[in-house]
């Protein structure tokens, strides 16, 4: 897999591995990527929790709203 950044992102990285945050670009990319699923997953769990509580003001028409947005790619969400 190849992943093509923007040069203020590339410029980070570079960074964060010469000051010895990360050994590699790869564990700088590896450890995004599993912050990311884990803030999928927690997102997805308050979703499914607000679904169960009787005190969420928000309907299960509003959740399943902020489900679709959740899942939905950033390059396509409005601004």
């Amino acid at each position: 897999m190849e992943i093509m950044l923007p040069p203020d992102l590339e410029s980070y990285v570079d960074r964060s591995v010469r000051r010895g945050a990360f050994s590699s670009a790869s564990e700088l990319i590896q450890e995004a990527v599993r912050r990311k699923m884990e803030e999928d997953a927690w997102m997805e769990e308050k979703v499914l929790e607000a679904e169960d509580s009787e005190l969420s003001p928000l309907t299960r028409e509003d959740l399943k709203s902020v489900r679709d947005l959740i899942r939905q790619p950033r390059a396509t969400r409005a601004s």
